[in-house]
């Protein structure tokens, strides 16, 4: 007598990649703080000691979800310059925080175990390969990733300064352009400053801060508003 296929189905064997797949999706649905053995066991359909026979226990969790995030760092073609490369490197992690929002929050500011330092060899490879001390080559490195890390965890929990925001530009509107010549004077330019979408803040890991206009162009501008006011045109 035949026996059914389904009779022999068994749960997926449990192993580190699977737990750390089901440990990310926990994460993005339920947040940061929803993460422990139970819950993780209970959602992969084991129990929580289950974890232990491949993890240690949560700060080895920790390290193995850091480097599974960082896992497409190893893809990225930093090239040959060391600007570009540094460019490269900051826009790939910015592009790991976008996608995984809630993991990237809770292991950005661990240290990286080992087996996640290659990116990090290569890119302090290139820039020692352009002259640099390997110290300053490290301080370089470190300015680059605080910046771009700084800013994909402020995209993912709010701005201090938000006129994209939640409420944030109700807040700008409610100052007064008198004490606040800048935040309440300028709301249109600086709600542009924020960066809305990850289509134009890909190519630059988000820096969207720009060159000031020389004198000249600031002086062109302001004769053509004179200009125009005595034309009669009406200024928005």
């Amino acid at each position: 007598m035949a026996r059914s296929d389904t009779a022999h189905e068994r749960p997926a064997p449990l192993n580190r990649e699977a737990i750390l797949e089901g440990a990310i999706a926990l994460i993005e649905r339920d947040g940061p703080d929803a993460l422990s053995m139970r819950k993780l066991g209970s959602s992969l359909g084991v129990e929580g000691m289950a974890i232990y026979r491949h993890f240690s226990g949560r700060e080895d969790l920790l390290a193995g979800l850091a480097d599974r995030l960082l896992r497409p760092l190893d893809e990225v073609d930093l090239g040959s310059d060391w600007r570009t490369a540094c460019r490269r490197f900051a826009t790939g992690l910015r592009q790991i925080a976008v996608a995984r929002p809630a993991t990237f929050k809770l292991v950005a500011m661990e240290p990286l175990p080992g087996r996640s330092l290659g990116p990090v060899e290569r890119l302090l490879g290139i820039l020692v390969g352009a002259g640099f001390e390997p110290g300053s080559a490290l301080a370089i490195y470190r300015a680059t990733v605080s910046y771009a890390r700084g800013y994909a965890l402020g995209e993912a929990t709010g701005f201090t300064v938000d006129a994209a925001g939640p409420g944030g530009l109700e807040r700008l509107l409610a100052l007064s352009a008198d004490e606040f010549p800048i935040l309440g004077g300028r709301r249109r330019s600086t709600r542009s400053a924020h960066c809305t979408s990850s289509r134009s803040c890909s190519g630059s890991a988000g820096w969207v801060i720009r060159r000031p206009a020389s004198r000249a162009t600031t002086g062109r501008r302001r004769v053509a508003r004179t200009q125009r006011r005595g034309a009669g045109s009406s200024v928005q």
